[in-house]
């Protein structure tokens, strides 16, 4: 009889029990069958020595230290610009609104907050909206609204703006027509929200969003230097 109708004239279960036991010895006699020259050179090759691996630990560090920096101005290029792009949309949003009623009972408005939430986050609020209108709306982790100044100034987003340049409430409003309301003619224009990251100082990101006309024309721009915020360019 062949192995094959062997196995086949076996009960199903009996029969598969076998040939697992079978393989099992299979691959055991070929670990045995082996030399022993042959094992002990195949062992030698496995796993790396002690100093191979202080060696490439060593220059991951190395690599990790020189792409941090470059990674990091990545990281608060990229939620400060989405912070910015958020409260030039929410202005425009306002100035939309705005234009669609026929007086001025009920302006839009957008507040800014200047002190973080419980969980550390900054915020704005657009009120008398259609959308989303009330709702504190938060920047990107790490995004500080350092202030929000009305004139031209000549200090940092990390530095507290003169008395005279903040905007108090930090708060704009449009009338019908989608212009600045300012009926005591008080404000100092260009209007600057101005944004940074809450890094070290060689670290920041700095931009701003600004008003530059009370007809509401917006724009927005960088930080290119450490002696302005916000100016008319």
């Amino acid at each position: 009889m062949s192995i094959s109708n062997f196995f086949n004239n076996l009960p199903r279960n009996l029969s598969r029990f076998i040939k697992t036991l079978l393989d099992k010895f299979q691959r055991k006699f070929l670990t045995f069958a082996i030399s022993k020259k042959r094992r002990d050179r195949y062992s030698k090759s496995l796993g790396f020595t002690l100093l191979e691996v202080l060696v490439v630990m060593i220059i991951i560090g190395i690599l990790s230290a020189i792409a941090a920096p470059s990674w990091l101005a990545f990281a608060n290029n990229q939620r400060i610009n989405a912070s910015q792009t958020k409260i030039f949309q929410a202005i425009k949003v306002a100035q939309s609104d705005a234009k669609v009623r026929s007086n001025n009972s009920a302006r839009t408005r957008i507040t800014f907050a200047l002190t973080p939430t419980v969980d550390g986050y900054y915020t704005f609020r657009l009120d008398n909206v259609r959308a989303n209108g009330g709702i504190e709306q938060k920047l990107d982790e790490g995004i500080i609204i350092a202030s929000v100044t009305k004139g031209i100034t000549t200090t940092t987003p990390a530095d507290p703006p003169p008395a005279a340049n903040v905007l108090s409430p930090a708060s704009i409003e449009f009338d019908s027509r989608g212009f600045l309301y300012d009926p005591d003619q008080t404000l100092t224009l260009p209007i600057c929200i101005n944004l940074s990251t809450a890094n070290t100082p060689a670290q920041k990101a700095k931009k701003w969003i600004k008003l530059q006309t009370l007809l509401g024309a917006v724009t927005t721009g960088v930080v290119e230097s450490e002696s302005s915020i916000c100016y008319k360019s």
